[in-house]
């Protein structure tokens, strides 16, 4: 794991981390969990991003926070927040260890994708437990895999199984990447993942071509979001997350803007990742003279993929 994807890790919100792990932070203070506490003595200081408690001095940030509560190693702490938080991390082996890597190879990957076909996980996933439109599925040319070995280049396997693979396409439709959505149940596989070395860019890019002009465009946190916008009849594209917008997207958004006189929509998912995303997505519109509306989910909905799967 790189130091610049632990740095994103311990730059998460010390409150919201605590909140995802079932602490009631009010007033930043909590009950301790780590000695029997009857009075909030746990302690959390946001501009620092730390957390301690004046008893019995457990202290540290997000990771030392996570790895405490959740009993886990430090490695599998990092899958957690990760997972939890949206955060996408290229490489999951510790630094000590480093690991020769290799940039995607699009010519293999797009043989992956090549004949989309749907197991039994995927299609309990997508159409049972999410309610996604099979055409969706179908234009966006999505495809799983149910053991890892087919998926094996460079002595190394690319994604594990089963699972769902996602291709990332550019506007006139050509492959990019290919990311992966776990769907198994085996302790400490990360939930999604790329190549090694790939550049995170934004999913459903050819969705831009079909977009009329003055015509609303949703921007999504994550693949699945995106394809319940898109199930629901919104022209919707995805972006990964806060940390991994790039110069390169906001230019992308600002070319769309200017060529459709495009209004940009989102439903920000109901946590700190989504209200991140939100604020990016503010100051990336404001600096292209954009226009950002913000569409608020009912009570209770996390993010809009459930609450689309709630609807049908």
């Amino acid at each position: 794991m790189e130091k610049y994807e632990l740095d994103k890790l311990r730059a998460l919100p010390i409150e919201g981390v605590a909140g995802r792990l079932g602490l009631k932070v009010e007033k930043h203070k909590a009950l301790c969990p780590f000695h029997d506490d009857r009075h909030p003595s746990l302690s959390f200081h946001t501009k620092r991003n730390t957390y301690k408690c004046f008893v019995c001095d457990a202290h540290g940030g997000p990771i030392d926070l996570s790895m405490r509560i959740t009993g886990k190693p430090f490695v599998e702490a990092c899958r957690w927040l990760a997972d939890e938080h949206n955060v996408i991390l290229t490489e999951w082996k510790p630094a000590e260890k480093p690991r020769k890597e290799y940039p995607p190879d699009v010519e293999y990957l797009s043989r992956l994708v090549a004949n989309p076909v749907l197991n039994d996980e995927a299609r309990s996933f997508l159409f049972r437990q999410r309610r996604i439109h099979p055409a969706v599925v179908r234009w966006m040319g999505i495809t799983s895999i149910s053991v890892a070995t087919p998926c094996w280049r460079h002595g190394k396997p690319y994604y594990d199984a089963p699972s769902l693979l996602f291709p990332y396409r550019d506007r006139n439709g050509q492959l990019m990447n290919v990311q992966s959505r776990y769907l198994g149940r085996k302790e400490g596989v990360p939930r999604f993942r790329f190549p090694s070395r790939s550049e995170c860019r934004i999913f459903g890019l050819p969705v831009l071509e079909r977009l009329g002009k003055g015509e609303g465009l949703w921007l999504s946190e994550g693949v699945t979001d995106c394809l319940a916008l898109l199930s629901s009849g919104r022209k919707a594209i995805a972006i990964p997350g806060a940390t991994l917008l790039k110069p390169e997207d906001v230019k992308l958004l600002a070319s769309v803007k200017a060529e459709k006189g495009t209004v940009f929509h989102i439903f920000p998912d109901q946590d700190e990742a989504g209200e991140r995303l939100y604020r990016s997505l503010v100051r990336a519109a404001n600096d292209i003279g954009a226009c950002l509306i913000r569409d608020e989910l009912p009570e209770g909905c996390k993010d809009f993929g459930q609450w689309w799967a709630t609807q049908m």
